[in-house]
């Protein structure tokens, strides 16, 4: 199986757009099938250091829809530990089928109210657990921090092996864990950051931070900020949300690249941005590799009218 797809541009995008450029697209989402993308890298260096600590519990934070707790419930079920999420927002009779999904893996699911959900590890529920379990080993909501990171600093490694002549790579970024990681390994080239959140550019300082503090000293901050491109304004509407021309570049994707799906929260985003820039001609590079960080599950909480993977 080849892990580089390339990717045809929409038919309405113009013909020397075509000829101008050459975007391929590396299928994360195919390399494990329980925690697809970057899930699985984010997780590793948290269960090593779970193992390293004896710990028997282990829990972590996520949304009804979470790409993070279904990954963390798939990957702990062959496991001996206790998992434990805590689930933002209350929990409905029907769950979702994230939450299902995640309740049949084995998962104690904790409801948090949102106010005492922003509060993380500072949370009233999180001392509750702790005092009612003992030994607990805690997970940052998406697999972050400098553990997470790790991770997606080897990721890296094993991404350059396959091909190391792009002009510049994509990723999409919630919390920031995987560009971080993938910004900190020296062989990334020009790395280009799209925020699926509203109004967040400040978290491009908090990704420099954490890859300064992975990358080798040969690497500082300087070097860092030159290759780190980040964009906050491609959100369409908000975390999660789509708007009229999202949904009609993500029928028109589909249609070029029936085999190539993009999640419905992180990579549809990404894409829709660079083939616009694309289109426009402002793209400043030749060969661009496009990291699919999964989430496919996430289109179950969509309906099959927006789904144009149902369709095509």
């Amino acid at each position: 199986m080849s892990f580089i797809q390339p990717i045809i541009l929409p038919a309405y995008c113009q013909q020397s757009s075509r000829d101008q450029y050459q975007i391929d697209m590396y299928r994360g989402d195919l390399e494990h099938p329980n925690a697809p993308g970057n899930k699985w890298h984010k997780l590793q260096h948290h269960l090593k250091t779970a193992v390293q600590q004896n710990a028997s519990v282990i829990a972590t934070f996520g949304g009804p829809f979470s790409n993070h707790l279904h990954a963390f419930g798939k990957t702990l079920k062959p496991l001996s530990y206790k998992a434990v999420a805590v689930v933002r927002g209350e929990l409905q009779p029907q769950l979702t089928p994230s939450l299902k999904d995640i309740a049949d893996d084995g998962v104690e699911l904790w409801p948090s109210s949102r106010s005492d959900y922003r509060l993380a590890m500072n949370s009233s529920l999180v001392m509750e657990i702790n005092h009612h379990f003992g030994d607990v080993y805690w997970i940052p909501e998406g697999g972050g921090g400098v553990l997470g990171a790790m991770g997606c600093r080897d990721w890296a490694n094993d991404i350059g092996a396959l091909d190391n002549g792009y002009d510049a790579w994509v990723v999409s970024s919630g919390t920031g864990t995987t560009a971080a990681g993938l910004l900190s390994n020296l062989n990334t080239p020009d790395l280009h950051v799209f925020s699926a959140l509203k109004g967040e550019p400040a978290q491009r300082d908090v990704i420099l931070g954490l890859a300064e503090e992975l990358s080798s000293e040969s690497m500082g901050q300087k070097q860092l900020d030159a290759k780190l491109f980040f964009h906050f304004d491609c959100h369409e509407g908000g975390y999660a949300k789509h708007s009229p021309a999202l949904i009609d570049f993500m029928r028109a994707f589909a249609v070029a690249n029936p085999n190539s799906p993009l999640d419905p929260v992180y990579t549809c985003k990404s894409m829709f941005a660079i083939i616009k820039a694309m289109d426009s001609g402002t793209w400043p590079y030749r060969r661009t590799l496009f990291i699919h960080t999964g989430g496919l599950q996430g289109w179950r909480g969509y309906s099959n009218q927006t789904n144009p993977y149902v369709h095509s």
